[in-house]
């Protein structure tokens, strides 16, 4: 009896694990590749035109904010002279302005049609992601922490954006306290203009009340790089990507108790969700000049109620494909793929599906 039990164990413990995801579920589909001929080196962050349907990407290395024209499929200009470019912001509309933030210490904005340099607003070195809240006019973005030589903060500067040809107006700054060298990444705004901010050095989560200009609370994130988040702003749930381990993880975005964490791609790079089918989009796969490119993958998990929330999909993409842009608007996904080897630069668009 004893040796028929341990060859039972033995059986168990020798059958393959299921993925705990199960059954990969259709949830999104390659419409196009769009090539960036020519471009060279790491990809970053996207911004939409609506209006005019351009994208514009982030090319770091290459010195230049590319922009492509999504109906055509095609790069239709490329601004020069931008030192690491790191995000883009376009305000259509009677803003009609473009702004480019740079690691190097500048806010570069331009006229939205013909890119000529209207201002260059020069602050602390690192410069990353811009946040636009229609019910104000006011720019926020993250700056300064450890690229600037700071070990204990960061700065998230606020601007007033200004309709026409006026220059925008820098109008204060509030400050993000690290109990270690920090870099504020990705933002997000609650409707009670709370703005939440995560560190992916300091790996921190900030929150502050944008009216009285003051920091309310922080928490840690769970796990290292914390550097991309996503706000389900009716339910208050917060979605954080973490790079070590890889992993998704819910907050509740007033408190700050998690609630759930699942598995995700290596080397997380985009976190967006999807209020429409209630879903997260987590893409990974960004390139860190390893011998070996991470594999690019985007992760799609569906919200089951606030609390509950399921791994339903992997979809494959490129290695060095791990910054992506979701656009509800358009319904689709973009992901930026870098050049790697024989393997030229290109943005993935994906078509969602129910």
């Amino acid at each position: 009896m004893k040796h028929l039990l341990t060859l039972c164990c033995v059986g168990l413990l020798s059958i393959p694990l299921v993925p705990a995801y199960g059954q990969d579920k259709p949830t999104l589909r390659l419409l196009q590749t769009i090539p960036l001929s020519g471009v060279s080196g790491r990809l970053d962050h996207m911004a939409v035109d609506l209006e005019k349907k351009r994208l514009f990407v982030a090319a770091v290395a290459n010195g230049t904010l590319e922009v492509l024209d999504l109906d055509a499929g095609k790069v239709i200009n490329s601004i020069p002279g931008i030192k690491d470019t790191q995000d883009a912001l376009f305000l259509g509309g009677q803003f009609n302005k473009l702004y480019v933030s740079s690691l190097d210490g500048t806010l570069r904005i331009f006229q939205g049609e013909t890119f000529r340099l209207i201002q260059a607003l020069k602050l602390e070195p690192d410069p990353n992601r811009l946040l636009y809240d229609p019910a104000t006019d006011l720019i926020y973005f993250g700056y300064g922490g450890q690229n600037a030589g700071f070990d204990a903060y960061g700065r998230v500067g606020i601007m007033q954006a200004k309709r026409g040809a006026p220059s925008d107006q820098f109008v204060a700054d509030m400050i993000a306290p690290t109990y270690r060298p920090g870099h504020l990444a990705e933002m997000a705004m609650e409707d009670n203009g709370r703005l939440l901010i995560c560190d992916s050095r300091a790996d921190l989560i900030l929150q502050f009340d944008t009216r009285k200009r003051e920091l309310l609370k922080s928490w840690p994130a769970h796990g290292d790089g914390a550097g991309d988040m996503a706000l389900d702003r009716a339910r208050h749930r917060l979605f954080v990507g973490t790079r070590i381990p890889a992993e998704m993880t819910v907050y509740d975005s007033l408190s700050g108790k998690e609630i759930a964490s699942l598995p995700g791609p290596e080397t997380m790079d985009g976190v967006y969700y999807d209020a429409d089918l209630k879903r997260i989009y987590m893409s990974g796969g960004r390139w860190y000049g390893t011998p070996e490119a991470s594999p690019g993958w985007v992760y799609v998990y569906q919200q089951k109620d606030a609390d509950h929330y399921e791994l339903v999909s992997r979809v494959k993409t490129r290695p060095g494909a791990g910054t992506s842009l979701f656009v509800p608007q358009l319904k689709r996904l973009y992901v930026a793929s870098q050049a790697i080897g024989d393997q030229d630069a290109a943005i993935l668009a994906f078509e969602r599906l129910p």
